[in-house]
């Protein structure tokens, strides 16, 4: 195909499609045996503890599974989206308060078992000053923003009525679109390796 030639829609839909499959086929297999055999206890607790940043647990390939395992039948579609969006919120929530409550020093402190350096921190935290809620609402879709924009949040005196809506419309979105895409892929991605 050359510029004076474009490729026909079709085509380009379905390159688009392979392109996503053949990025997501990877996460599925990661983590679908986790989903497989705990199911949505698996989901909650892995989405909840990496969104509170206390590891950087595998997010999207959990809610991408999700939407896999929900779109093959194994997991209920809308209970799926819905635990994956309350724990990734909620976990949210928890670091915002702990960012607010504790702030600079707790992250200093003990961000570094998580790689969090004090000139990472800075860094964020100056980022996140000038740029608040949109940091909050597309950093779902930044590791490691996602996982450390609740403490940035706190600290950076985000008010949690503010941080509340913006985290959970990044959530909404972020669920919909990662697990939205499995679950719609899902007759396509193929099992197994």
């Amino acid at each position: 195909m050359t510029p004076d030639h474009p490729m026909p829609t079709g085509q380009r839909m379905h390159a688009i499609v392979h392109f996503f499959i053949q990025y997501i086929h990877p996460l599925i297999q990661a983590v679908a045996p986790v989903l497989h055999e705990y199911g949505l206890v698996a989901l909650v607790g892995i989405l909840f503890i990496e969104n509170m940043g206390l590891v950087f647990a595998p997010g999207e390939s959990m809610v991408v599974a999700a939407g896999f395992l929900a779109g093959r039948g194994v997991l209920p579609p809308l209970p799926s989206a819905v635990a994956a969006i309350i724990a990734t919120t909620l976990g949210s929530y928890l670091a915002w308060w702990l960012g607010d409550r504790y702030g600079h020093p707790f992250v200093i402190r003990y961000g570094r078992f998580v790689g969090v350096t004090p000139p990472r921190w800075e860094k964020a935290h100056r980022f996140f000053t000038r740029f608040g809620p949109a940091v909050v609402a597309g950093g779902r879709f930044v590791v490691p923003l996602r996982q450390l924009q609740g403490y940035v949040a706190g600290s950076a005196e985000m008010r949690f009525r503010s941080f509340a809506l913006w985290s959970s419309l990044g959530a909404i979105v972020w669920v919909i679109s990662w697990g939205g895409l499995a679950f719609w892929l899902a007759d396509q991605i193929p099992v197994g390796h």
